[in-house]
Order: C-alpha cells, then structure tokens, then sequence
C-alpha cells in the first residue's frame, strides 16, 4: 500500500470570509417589507431604550409621495457617541451578550425585560426607506448621522472598505439644552400604497403586549390601545384577562382566546399570536391543527394569544423575521402539542355555547314557548327538529343578515300545522349532524311547500284586507272595531308584524306615566287612544289609529312623540341585559287627514325616526301589496320547473274571470309523496 506524504500547510495560503453590503438587502429589504413590521422594530428599540413614549409621525389616507417621511421619536436615554458606533452600530450584535437580560431603572420606570437580541432591528427601517437618519441625545451630546441604503449596499466586501461611514450631520456635537431622546426619520420611502391609519394602529398593537400605561405609543398625536373586538365567547371570561397553563416541563405560559358573533373576515386575523417578551414571535396560526368536523368552520370565528417567553430566554427560538418559532426544535414542542389540545377544546366548547345560545335566541324561544300549546306527539317531534337544527354550529347568517337558525325553527314550526310539511321533517330528524347534503334536499323540498301554502296564506290575507278596505270606506269607528282587529291581527299594519302580540304591560307603564284614564274607571270607560305591539324582545311599536276622516295635528303629534320617548328610555333604563334590549321603538299614526299649517311638523317627527304616518288607504294598499311581495320572494326561492310551481304560475297567470265562474282546479301541495311530487285524479 502507498503511503501519501502529507506537506506542511502553505503559510501564504490563508482563507478569509468577508460580508458583502447585499447583505444588508436581506436584512433590511426583504425582511421587513411593510410599514407595520418595520415601525414596530424601532419602538421596540424605544421600548428598550426605557422610553414612555413613542411618537409616529407618518402619512395615512393617501398614497405616498417621494418627498413624503416617517419619523419615529422616543423619550428614552438615548445614546452617546460611544454607544453610536460600539453598540448601535455594530451590525448582529447580540443586544443580551455579556449584559444583564434586563434593561436599568430609568425615568421614574421599573427595569423592563430587554426585547432586542439579533442585533439587526436597525436595519428595519430599510425595509420601507432608502435612508435613515438618526438623531440621539444623551448626557447632552447630540450624536447626529445617516445611513444610505444604496452606498451601504453597493459595497462588494467589507473586509476591503474597513466597513461603512455613515454621514455625520451638522449639528453633531454637545447640547445643553435638550432632554435624552432619539429620533428616526425614514426618507426617500420604498412604498407608495395609501396607508389607513386605523389599519396601521391595528397591525402595531396586534405586534406589541406591552403597550400600557408606561409605554404608550402615539400614531399622529393619537394614542394605540389593545382594545379586544367584541366576542360571542371568550375564555377567560373577563376581558382583557388571561389564564396561566403549565407545559409540563417547568414552563408556563398565558393565554387567552375568544369567538367572535359572526366568521373574522380578515383571514390574517385568526388564529392565535404567540409573543417572546410582549413582542410578537409567531403569526396567527393554529398550531399546524387542521380541524375536524367542526373545527375547519370554527377556526374561522376563533382568534387569540400566548405569552411564552421561554422561547427566547436561553436559546434563540425566534426566526430572524421575528414571524415564525422553530417549532421542531424539543424546547418549542411542549407548547405546539398544548396548543393543538387547546384548540380542540375550545372547538368543542364553543359548539356546546353556539347551540345553547340559539336556544336563547328571541325567535326560538318564542317558537318553543308556543309549542308549549301543540298536542304532545306535535310538540315532540318540533322539539327535536330544534335540537337537530341548534346543534349544528355551521349555521350562521345568510346573505340578507337573517339567522339560518331562526329560519328553519320556523319553517319546523309552521310544518307542524300543515300535514304536508311533515315528511321533510322526518327527513329532517333523520339526517346526521354532518349531511349537508341531506339537509340542502329538504330545504329545497321546503322552499316549494312553502311557496304552495304561502300562497293560500297571501291570498286569504288579500281578501281580508279587501273586505277591511270596506269597512273603512263604511266609516266603522275605530274603537271598538278597528282598533281591536289591528290589535288581534297586526298584519293587516304589515306583514313582518306577523308575529308580533298586544302588550298589554307597555299600555299600562304609558297610562300611569301619563295619568291616563285606567280601564274600568268611571273615566276609562272610554277605551285608550293607543295600544302597543312588540315582540317581547327587540321592538315594540305604539300605534295610535284614528276614524277615517279624523283631522289630526300638532296636539296629536307632540302626544304620539312623548309616549314613544318616554317608552324608549323606560325599557332602556329596565334592561339588565344588553342581549334583550328593545332596540327599536317607534310610533304610528294611522289617520287620513292633517291640519293645514301642521304638515311641517309632522315631516319633523318623520325624519327623527320618531313616528311614521299613514293613511288608511295607504296602510292597506302597501300591506296588500307587499304580501304579493313576499309571496313572489317566497316562490323565487322554490325550483321553478317542479310541478307544484308550474301550476301556481298557471294559476297566477289564469284570467280573473276563469276564477269568477268558479272553475275549479286541482289543490296544489295535497297528496305529496315521499319524492315530492303531486299526484292527481285523471
């Protein structure tokens, strides 16, 4: 075997690493592309350097022009010349390295956790600007300089140049009369969309914990706060607190999480933020848990946060970006696995509060209050069919804004009195949780034996309101007659006060307010002017109708006024809960004629939003149509090539005279099989 003679190394071969200024392109440009991330790294350098303030001065509402500047100031210690060039200088310096983790007492302040460690923060605001300058000021020394994006970059090695000379600025120099501070301007700006400054102060607090009462950063002279968006549900419960949980490996964390109402439309904004010493480490995200039957839907109401400081304490856990943990790394695991086992329970929660409080809903209640009354086998099946609907937590709101929840509960509800509807509903109990599928299938079958019996509905209704047109031209007195058909059937006023009731309890608090004749008195013989309608939970109406040809006025006016605005502040000074309060309450006037020289007045209500007005020909009119309205709402909704649906066009488009001499036509919606389809004689 031959032996290989090994030389001594050649001492004038010698191997040398050397940092090009393209570096700085990484560092700066691609790293912090965006005026949230690269604002928030210089006050988080303020947030260190002790400051309680940090003013942004920076151009929001339109787009950016050239000669356009951010400026960031802080009334922190500053730095001095010294500091300058071994400190804030020196380019990936570790900002913990052979000091304490913890800044020093300052201005009144208690030491903080030191946030910076990479060294490499000040190169954030190339991310946005083609040159920085600095102006910093400490034991009355004014240190004053500019960093050049392009001179610094265009350097081909460091090593050859002995590093880069930033521009030193005229008044570099000592100071006598100014306070220790530091102030960034970002000059010749690299961005040029329009900036929203709502969306701005939301991106920053969304990035920094430690906004408080002594760190307080201003965006053009007004103050950023966290405040939470309005949740359906949070855990913990309070706002604003969180819960501490124990990883199993001596480390702990805080948390906290909440379900909006409706889905969080921005995509950005779900998931939860995991912050390393009250600065952002990990963007929105679930843990890498992909969800399951329900979580897919969930996850898209859900949001949160984590506090894990762990992460950066010993070792370096944060990606350079400051976006993203090393999450494979056996220190990172611990949490990842909680997080997942979280979310789960929160998913699972959050379906158990999503159903019971569509139980609690207004209209489901009522729907079930009203079953109370149905024979047993009726108001079983009804029951269930709620459960069934209650406990599907998909079910949000369609495109007009109305509850899916309410919706079906009441198409179940309105089944239990039509035989026909009863199969879907069977279907319906019967389908799983999970089978959209199956429930589409009967929604759509619905939709058609809706439109059947809606339109037996609307047209028995027309031919009330018609025959209650007569009584209105017969000039039948408004009390008792009139008044009390309105009470007993508000849909003769509209067709969306179908299901609202007379409640005798709002008469009652107007009458004692007002010291209005009781009735049964001597004096209240006589029966009230008004009456009020309302649903119990979100609106109540005071309506007052007068004789067709009654001359109404101010006098008429200025009462109607004072009794809904008194009901209003009544029921809002009632309400204990947010969730039950009325809403809306208004009045109306049901009277033909106005006063000469009142009209004004009268328009003067109208646009408070105090009261409507309404003649009686108006009112029945506009009732009569609006139930073809909705009888033409209803029918769109139904598949028009389905038989049932052929024949109620046939019937709509039949000659009024055909109907006069009574020819009579097969009754669409009987006899429906289990397919759906309608079987006749021949």
């Amino acid at each position: 075997m031959r032996r290989v003679r090994l030389r001594p190394p050649d001492v004038r071969r010698q191997y040398k690493m050397t940092v090009a200024g393209q570096l700085f392109k990484h560092l700066g440009l691609q790293m912090y592309a965006g005026a949230v991330p690269a604002i928030s790294e210089l006050i988080s350098n303020a947030y260190d350097a002790m400051a309680k303030n940090v003013w942004i001065t920076i151009p929001t509402g339109r787009p950016i022009e050239t000669s356009d500047e951010i400026v960031v100031e802080d009334d922190g210690y500053g730095m001095t010349f010294e500091d300058c060039n071994s400190l804030y200088l020196s380019v990936g310096r570790n900002r913990r390295s052979g000091t304490s983790e913890w800044t020093t007492a300052y201005n009144g302040l208690s030491p903080r956790k030191v946030q910076g460690r990479k060294g490499i923060g000040k190169l954030a605001g190339f991310g946005i600007a083609e040159r920085i300058d600095v102006r910093t000021i400490r034991d009355k020394q004014i240190s004053h300089f500019a960093l050049d994006f392009n001179a610094l970059t265009q350097s081909q090695s460091f090593a050859d140049t002995n590093g880069y000379a930033p521009e030193a600025l005229p008044d570099d120099g000592a100071t006598t009369r100014e306070k220790p501070a530091t102030k960034v301007t970002l000059s010749q700006l690299k961005i040029t969309r329009t900036i929203e400054e709502d969306q701005f102060k939301k991106g920053i607090a969304r990035r920094l914990l430690v906004l408080e009462r002594n760190f307080t950063v201003h965006v053009n002279r007004k103050a950023i706060s966290r405040q939470e968006i309005p949740f359906q549900f949070r855990f913990p419960k309070k706002p604003g607190t969180w819960e501490t949980a124990d990883l199993g490996n001596g480390q702990q964390i805080q948390w906290w999480a909440g379900f909006c109402k409706d889905t969080i439309p921005e995509e950005e904004q779900r998931g939860f933020v995991v912050y390393v010493r009250g600065k952002l480490a990990q963007t929105p995200w679930f843990f890498d848990l992909s969800g399951g039957v329900w979580g897919q839907h969930g996850m898209q109401y859900l949001t949160g946060e984590v506090s894990a400081d762990f992460l950066d304490d010993n070792v370096d856990l944060i990606a350079t970006d400051r976006g993203t943990i090393r999450w494979e790394d056996p220190l990172a695991v611990p949490l990842k696995e909680w997080g997942r086992k979280k979310i789960r329970e929160l998913l699972e929660a959050w379906t158990d509060k999503r159903r019971d409080a569509k139980y609690t809903s207004p209209k489901i209640t009522q729907y079930l209050q009203q079953a109370e009354k149905l024979p047993e086998k009726e108001r079983k099946v009804f029951k269930a069919v709620v459960d069934k609907i209650c406990a599907i937590p998909q079910l949000d709101k369609d495109k007009d804004g109305r509850d899916i929840a309410d919706e079906l509960v009441e198409f179940a509800y309105n089944a239990l009195t039509n035989r026909s509807f009863l199969e879907a509903i069977r279907r319906l109990n019967a389908a799983s949780p999970a089978d959209l599928q199956q429930f589409t299938d009967v929604l759509s079958e619905w939709d058609i034996i809706e439109a059947v019996n809606t339109a037996h509905l609307v047209k028995g209704r027309v031919a009330i309101i018609r025959k209650f047109d007569q009584m209105i031209k017969g000039k039948v007195p408004e009390k008792p007659d009139m008044q009390d058909y309105l009470k007993q059937y508000p849909w003769l006023i509209d067709p969306k006060w179908t299901m609202l009731v007379h409640e005798q309890a709002l008469d009652t608090l107007i009458v004692e307010k007002f010291k209005l004749p009781k009735s049964g008195t001597k004096e209240g013989s006589r029966r009230l002017d008004f009456f009020c309608l309302g649903d119990r939970y979100r609106t109540a109406h005071v309506v007052e109708a007068k004789r067709p040809g009654d001359l109404v006025g101010r006098k008429e006016f200025d009462q109607l006024r004072d009794y809904v605005l008194f009901l209003r502040k009544k029921l809002h000074e009632e309400s204990t809960d947010p969730d039950q309060q009325r809403t809306l309450v208004r009045g109306l006037l049901i009277a033909d004629r106005i006063r000469s020289g009142d009209e004004e007045h009268a328009k003067s209500h109208r646009d408070a939003a105090t009261f409507d007005i309404r003649t009686w020909s108006n009112l029945l009119t506009t009732t009569e149509a609006m139930h073809k309205e909705f009888l033409d709402v209803v029918k769109l909704r139904a598949p028009a090539d389905d038989p049932r649906m052929k024949d109620l066009s046939a019937e709509d488009n039949e000659p009024a005279r055909t109907r006069k001499r009574g020819k009579r036509r097969p009754k669409a919606g009987k006899n429906i099989g289990s397919q759906g389809k309608t079987r006749r004689k021949k």
